[in-house]
């Protein structure tokens, strides 16, 4: 619990601390760009709100509270998370693309933990790029089992094929200062919802993760 607790919370602390990074920058120039400075404050503000959500959701588990449940437009999601990336993708030349097919039903979840879950997958992918100049790209579609399924799918260093098995177990990681959670934590949101999360080797390089999660109102296991 607490190693989730503490991945949790760094997330949206980190890209604060980013967002706050970049306001210095941009004042400190000769003529300062208030628009910049504006833009990331608004990223700080949102990320802020982020954690303290998700100490409300912490605080839930105690007071068994029911999980929050709402309405929601995937496509909207992965754009939130893509614009909220825009800054950290350009420091490490990655070039973030969508492919969102237009007219996908809404779906019933956790909008704090679904955000998470694309976070998570996206700053991975743009971890696996540094280094090099990359492509990243979050597509939606609806699948034929009537589920919408997100992929997210870079051109990085690829899977660890000797431990590809394991990459979803608590507490692995190949990441010097991982915490090995990230992705334990993002299968059983997304099992939560009643998707599946997987992963798999791009033949050209790189990886995909894609997960499922099932359209329209309904209700995700507590």
């Amino acid at each position: 619990l607490a190693g989730s607790i503490t991945h949790d919370i760094k997330q949206p602390i980190t890209a604060a601390l980013v967002s706050a990074d970049t306001c210095v920058r941009w004042l400190a120039r000769t003529v300062p760009d208030l628009d910049e400075v504006r833009a990331a404050a608004a990223r700080m503000s949102i990320e802020v709100r982020r954690a303290n959500d998700i100490i409300d959701r912490v605080r839930s588990l105690y007071t068994r509270s029911a999980p929050r449940r709402d309405i929601l437009d995937v496509n909207e999601l992965v754009r939130e998370m893509a614009a909220l990336l825009e800054r950290e993708a350009i420091v490490h030349h990655v070039s973030i693309t969508t492919d969102l097919e237009p007219t996908l039903p809404p779906i019933t979840g956790d909008r704090v933990q679904l955000q998470q879950v694309l976070l998570n997958l996206m700053l991975n992918a743009i971890e696996a790029m540094k280094g090099g100049a990359g492509t990243l790209q979050i597509a939606s579609r609806g699948n034929p089992d009537g589920e919408i399924q997100i992929s997210v799918t870079d051109t990085g260093i690829g899977l660890p094929t000797e431990h590809v098995d394991r990459i979803f177990d608590a507490f692995f990681t190949t990441k010097p200062k991982g915490t090995g959670m990230g992705l334990s934590i993002s299968r059983a949101i997304i099992e939560s919802h009643r998707g599946r999360l997987w992963a798999s080797a791009n033949p050209a390089g790189g990886a995909t993760f894609q997960f499922t999660l099932p359209n329209g109102p309904g209700e995700a296991d507590g």
